[in-house]
C-alpha cells in the first residue's frame, strides 16, 4: 500500500564475498602480520568467523544474558534450598549454628551459671537451666545463647530443703525441657537428688517457668518412687496405686501403676491409663539382679511413653493408648531405639549385651547388641535400627537392622566412639578413623584417618566437627571427609587465666553451642 512503511531485516547472505581489509577503507593502511608456518586458508577462516558473528550478533548477545540470567537464577534457588536445609537442621537437637575457622569465644560463663548450659534447654529462644548459690540454694535461669547475658533469675523451693554443702551433702541435679502451652512454650524444670547423702529415692520438684520473664507458673512435688517424664504438650507421672485407685502404702503386696498426663502449668488431666495389677517383687525373694518393685521409670520417645518395672514393661501411644505389653526377665529393661522399634537388654555377669528387638508388629528378634547412641538424628534413613556391640575395650562394633524384620543388613567392626544421622548419612568416629556411611545399605562413602581418638562427633549441617589436640577444632567436609579448616582457640580461651582445660569442645543437653570446660567449673562458649 502506497506511503506504508514495511520492517525490513537486513541479512548478508551466506555467500557474500569476503572483502579484503584494504577494500574496506580506501585509502586506508593497513599493518598486517604474516606467519609464514601457517596454511593461507586461516585468514580466510579467521574472515569467515568474523563475518558469522558479524551476522548472528543480534541472536548472540540475548542467548548469552539468557545464559547468565538462567545461571543466575539457578545458583539462587540452590542457595535458597541450602539455607532451607541449614534452617531446618537447626531445629534438630544437637546441630550447631554454622562455624567456620573464625570461630571464637563469645561469652564465658562463671561455674554458677555453667551449670545451666549441662542440663539446661532451649525454650523459645532462650536457654533455661538450673544453678546454685554457694549455700547450695536452687534458682532457674534464663540465658541469652548467643551474649551469654541474664534474662532473669527465679528463685525455687525443694521439697526437702538442701543442706549447707558438705562432703557428704547430697548434690543436685535440675534437668529442664521445652513444653507446648497454649500456642507457645514453657520451661518444665526438675530437681533430682543424688550423692551419698541422699537416703532412697527423694521426691522431685517440679518448676514450670515462663521463658520471656522466668514467672514461676506451675510448681509440683512428684513422690521418689514414681516416675516422670514429659511429652511435647504434658507432663507424664506414673504412680503407685491400689486396685481401687487411692496410693498404695510402701508395705503393699500388689499395686496397679497409674498413668496421668496434665497440661504443665493447669494441672487439668489430658489421659490416664491404668495396668493391671501386679505382685510386687522384694529385694529378698527377687532374682539377683532386680531391684525389687519400689519404683516405675518412665521414658517418652517420639510418639510412645514406655512405662517399665522390673517384671514388665508397658508401650502406649503419647494419648495414652496401649501399644504392647511387655513381659522382662529378670535384670532386664526396655528402653526405645529408632524406628518404632525398641530393644529388651538383659544384665548379664559377664557385661555383655543380651536382649532382642522388639519390632512394631511385636516380634522378639534376639540380639548380642543394644540400642547405638546418635547425638544428632535428624530422622532419615526411617527403616534402619542402628544396634552396638560390647567389647573388652568398650563399645565394639556397629551394625544396621531392617525396622521391619530385625535382620542385620551391615555391620561395621572395630571400637565406635561416637555417631550421628543426617540426610541418610551416618557419620562414625572410630578408634582410628572418621567414616561416612550409607545409613541403608552400609557402604563406606568416604574415610578419613586421624591419628587420634575423636571422642566427640558434632555438626553445623556443612561440616563434621571435631576436637583436636589440646584446644583445637578441626571441620571435615561432609561430602568426602577433607579437612576443610582448623583453628586452635587455647590462647583466646584460656584468656588471662592460667588454665587446665578438664574437658574438650561439648555440646550441652539441648543448648545449641560448643563450649570448653575448665578445671574452675567456668565455660568458654563458642560460636
Amino acid at each position: 500500500m502506497p506511503g506504508r512503511m514495511h520492517q525490513v531485516e537486513l541479512v548478508e547472505a551466506a555467500d557474500e564475498p569476503v572483502r579484503s581489509p584494504s577494500a574496506r577503507v580506501p585509502g586506508g593502511r593497513v599493518d598486517v602480520a604474516l606467519d609464514e608456518d601457517a596454511p593461507e586458508r586461516r585468514t580466510d577462516d579467521v574472515l569467515a568467523a568474523r563475518t558469522w558473528l558479524r551476522r548472528h550478533a543480534r541472536t548472540l548477545v540475548p542467548t548469552a544474558a539468557v545464559l547468565a540470567a538462567t545461571l543466575l537464577v539457578t545458583q539462587l534457588v540452590i542457595d535458597r534450598r541450602e539455607a532451607a536445609r541449614l534452617a531446618a537442621l537447626a531445629a534438630i537437637p544437637g546441630v550447631v549454628p554454622p562455624a567456620d575457622s573464625s570461630i571464637g569465644v563469645i561469652w564465658r560463663a562463671e561455674a554458677r551459671l555453667a551449670a545451666a548450659l549441662q542440663s539446661g534447654a532451649m525454650v523459645d529462644g532462650v536457654l533455661v537451666g538450673g544453678i546454685q548459690d554457694a549455700d547450695g540454694a536452687p534458682s532457674v535461669v534464663g540465658l541469652d545463647p548467643d551474649t551469654g547475658a541474664v534474662a532473669w533469675i527465679t528463685p525455687v523451693d525443694l521439697p526437702t530443703p538442701q543442706p549447707t554443702p558438705t562432703s557428704s551433702s547430697p548434690e543436685l541435679w535440675i534437668a529442664c525441657s521445652a513444653v507446648r502451652h497454649e500456642g507457645s512454650h514453657v520451661a518444665a524444670c526438675v530437681s533430682q537428688q543424688y550423692g551419698e547423702g541422699v537416703q532412697g529415692i527423694p521426691s522431685s520438684a517440679v518448676w514450670v517457668l515462663d521463658p520471656d520473664d522466668g514467672r514461676l507458673l506451675a510448681e509440683r512435688v512428684v513422690d521418689g518412687g514414681s516416675g516422670l517424664a514429659f511429652t511435647d504438650d504434658a507432663m507424664v507421672v506414673v504412680e503407685r496405686v491400689t486396685d481401687d485407685g487411692s496410693p498404695a502404702r510402701p508395705d503393699a503386696d500388689a499395686v496397679r501403676w497409674a498413668v496421668t498426663a496434665t497440661d504443665p502449668v493447669g494441672g487439668d488431666t489430658r489421659w490416664t491409663w491404668s495396668s493391671p495389677l501386679s505382685g510386687v517383687v522384694s529385694r529378698d525373694d527377687g532374682p539377683e539382679g532386680l531391684s525389687g518393685t519400689s519404683g516405675a521409670s518412665l521414658q517418652t520417645h517420639e510418639d510412645r511413653v514406655v512405662v517399665g518395672i522390673d517384671d514388665h514393661a508397658w508401650i502406649l501411644t503419647s494419648d495414652g493408648e496401649l501399644v504392647r505389653d511387655v513381659p522382662l526377665e529378670p535384670a532386664s529393661w526396655l528402653q526405645p531405639a529408632r524406628a518404632g522399634v525398641f530393644i529388651k537388654s538383659t544384665w548379664t555377669s559377664s557385661d555383655l549385651y543380651q536382649g532382642a528387638l522388639v519390632l512394631e508388629n511385636g516380634t522378639q528378634v534376639p540380639i548380642d547388641e543394644t540400642a547405638g547412641w546418635l547425638a544428632v538424628d535428624d530422622g532419615s534413613a526411617p527403616d534402619v535400627v542402628l544396634t552396638v556391640g560390647e567389647g573388652g575395650q568398650g563399645t565394639d562394633g556397629l551394625s544396621g537392622r531392617s525396622a521391619r524384620t530385625g535382620e542385620r543388613i551391615w555391620h561395621l567392626p572395630g571400637t565406635i566412639v561416637a555417631a550421628l544421622m543426617l540426610d541418610g548419612t551416618l557419620y562414625v568416629a572410630t578408634s582410628d578413623s572418621l567414616r561416612a556411611l550409607d545409613a541403608t545399605t552400609g557402604e563406606v562413602l568416604w574415610r578419613t584417618p586421624l591419628e587420634r581418638l575423636a571422642h566427640q562427633l558434632a555438626t553445623d549441617g556443612t561440616y563434621l566437627l571435631v576436637p583436636g589436640l589440646g584446644v583445637t577444632l578441626e571441620a571435615y567436609s561432609l561430602r568426602d571427609g577433607t579437612l576443610a579448616w582448623s583453628t586452635d582457640l587455647s590462647e583466646e580461651v584460656a584468656g588471662d587465666r592460667s588454665t587446665v582445660f578438664v574437658q574438650g569442645f561439648r555440646s550441652g543437653w539441648h543448648d545449641p553451642r560448643l563450649y570448653v570446660w575448665m578445671d574452675s567449673g567456668s565455660v568458654a562458649v563458642l560460636g
